[in-house]
């Protein structure tokens, strides 16, 4: 027999498993090397992440850093029902040291959404309720009767562009539409935006005379003071005419203009019958409303064509839209008529120069 030949060996099934054994271990320890590796890169990469979000967040929040008073255009981390267009920086309502801010939203559909909020970055919080205004500007205002009020400022609908008319031979404008309208809220670090009365915080401190009724036909605004004490504000509506002449015994017909100037409550009526269509004082359809509490703008008309009175068209409050009159919903001017007596001061003045 060769030395080179080996016989072959018998074949063992006891050898042959332990062989599959210790194939089938190799490959598990390979596998769970595997997994190993892999879920480890994978919770480096997780915390690589969350390392770089939170340097980016902190460049952010420092780059948002603003003087009091103005508009950022970085926007706050808030659960909001609305994504901030951009932020209105506030005084500190809550005495942290940090200023509060007004998100404001993008303008959609001739809306916008605002909302109180205290913090900055991802611990911003909301107070209070979203408020939801129409198209306009958004300023914080220091008023005669309050501080820093969130104030919104529009237009009444137009029907046209103003439009140039006669009036006894001068040239006079008229209104059509666009009359500015204010909301405004105070600032509150436990309920939010609180509406506020803009009118009455526009009122004078300091009323032309102790007892008085004071009109301003620019802003469609009356006043009361007693004794230097504001005790009436009201919307009301002005006359058609916004530009022109002012009305005098020869042009009075044609003129629409609420005159301005000190005049005095001349005739008081319970109700002022409507001539011109014949309707009965105190009727539903009377235009004149309730009460009429006439002035005399020029000697001889008795306080008989120009006066604040009531109106059956309370939709016109605030608008450039009468005769000439002043007119109150009736029961603000049942309230002033009861208040007022025969020679009561009248000051009309205009706050705005025409639309």
């Amino acid at each position: 027999m060769s030395h080179l030949y080996e016989p072959p060996r018998p074949r063992s099934a006891r050898r042959e498993w332990r062989r599959k054994e210790e194939r089938r271990r190799r490959y598990l320890r390979r596998r769970a090397f595997a997994f190993l590796v892999v879920a480890a890169l994978a919770v480096g990469l997780g915390f690589g992440i969350r390392w770089l979000a939170l340097r980016l967040g902190q460049t952010e929040t420092a780059g948002t850093e603003v003087t009091p008073g103005t508009n950022r255009t970085e926007t706050p981390v808030a659960d909001l029902p609305f994504t901030p267009e951009r932020t209105i920086e506030c005084p500190d309502l809550d005495g942290d040291g940090q200023p509060e801010l007004i998100a404001v939203s993008p303008l959609v559909d001739g809306r916008v959404h605002l909302a109180l909020l205290t913090g900055t970055g991802k611990e911003a919080k909301q107070i209070g309720q979203v408020i939801t205004v129409g198209e306009g500007t958004l300023t914080l205002k220091d008023l005669p009767r309050a501080r820093n009020l969130l104030v919104w400022q529009g237009q009444l609908p137009r029907e046209g562009e103003p439009v140039q008319v006669e009036v006894g031979g001068e040239k006079a404008l008229e209104a059509r539409g666009g009359e500015p309208v204010f909301r405004a809220w105070e600032l509150n670090a436990d309920q939010g935006l609180v509406p506020a009365d803009y009118y009455a915080a526009a009122a004078p401190l300091d009323p032309p005379e102790p007892t008085v009724i004071l009109v301003d036909k620019g802003l469609n605004v009356l006043w009361y003071y007693r004794e230097g004490e504001l005790v009436q504000t009201a919307r009301v509506a002005t006359g058609r005419h916004i530009e022109g002449p002012a009305p005098t015994a020869e042009n009075w017909e044609e003129n629409l203009s609420t005159p301005t100037g000190r005049f005095s409550v001349t005739l008081m009526v319970p109700g002022m019958p409507y001539l011109r269509e014949g309707i009965p004082a105190l009727d539903p359809a009377n235009p004149l409303g309730t009460r009429w509490i006439g002035f005399s703008v020029f000697p001889g008309d008795g306080g008989s064509l120009w006066a604040i009175h009531g109106t059956n068209a309370p939709q016109n409050l605030g608008r450039w839209s009468s005769e000439g009159s002043i007119l109150m919903s009736n029961g603000e001017v049942e309230r002033l008529y009861d208040a007022v007596e025969v020679g009561t001061p009248i000051v009309i003045q205009n706050s705005l120069a025409g639309p």
